[in-house]
């Protein structure tokens, strides 16, 4: 019989036999991602963001297995948040750029520049500008009469606070929350807005019926019935 793999490989270790531990060692399958579109995205990316951020190279991307590490986890990244398009990772290298650090950005950081950076170039506001007319409007909605009245900033501002103001309502959204939604409505309107459409003007919705203002005809029955009752016919 021959001898036990377990005693070879501290045979190995033991010698040093680095050969003979190549020999030992399960081959390790590199792994790959099922969307090859996020996979080339990557592969481009990381070429120029070693550019722009040239410190990764003395820290976290400083050996060809930090990068094939790093490149599976944006790759996954990528696919799960949609960021898909050449488009969208145009529009992060453009807020990369602007960036006054040497400091490679993490994989969530850069991802919301790309979706910040495609609402930007649709021409839709950012973040911070919903999120200040969102706390006005919730101040002031009292003092008008329908949120179509409310004199909004911008058209894309009355479709998306009312709809994330909706949400919060629905859901109690923190105020954590609420800025995720507004970052979600932002990306659902950059792409919107790519295929063509246009947004729509504020719209004027129908208001509730007003209660009639006399009685009504169950009130009218349950009267008649306490006046017989109190004259005595039942």
């Amino acid at each position: 019989m021959g001898e036990h793999p377990v005693n070879k490989m501290m045979m190995a270790v033991k010698n040093r036999d680095s050969a003979a531990l190549a020999q030992l060692m399960p081959e390790e399958k590199p792994q790959r991602v099922v969307n090859a579109d996020a996979e080339k995205l990557v592969d481009v990316l990381f070429t120029n963001l070693m550019q722009i951020f040239p410190a990764a190279r003395q820290t976290a991307l400083s050996t060809p297995a930090d990068i094939a590490a790093a490149k599976r986890q944006w790759i996954m990244a990528f696919a799960e948040s949609g960021v898909t398009t050449l488009e969208q990772v145009k529009a992060g290298m453009r807020m990369a750029r602007q960036q006054e650090t040497d400091f490679w950005p993490s994989c969530g950081k850069f991802i919301g520049w790309c979706k910040s950076g495609a609402a930007q170039a649709a021409g839709l506001p950012t973040v911070d500008e919903v999120m200040t007319e969102f706390n006005q409007y919730c101040a002031r909605r009292g003092d008008y009469s329908t949120p179509a009245a409310y004199p909004w900033s911008a058209a894309i501002m009355y479709w998306i606070v009312t709809d994330v103001r909706r949400l919060m309502l629905q859901n109690n959204y923190t105020e954590g929350e609420v800025r995720k939604s507004v970052q979600h409505n932002l990306t659902l309107w950059a792409k919107r807005l790519a295929k063509g459409e246009q947004i729509p003007a504020p719209v004027v919705m129908l208001s509730a019926p007003k209660a009639p203002a006399g009685p009504t005809p169950a009130q009218i029955m349950y009267d008649e019935y306490l006046r017989k009752k109190r004259e005595g016919w039942l």
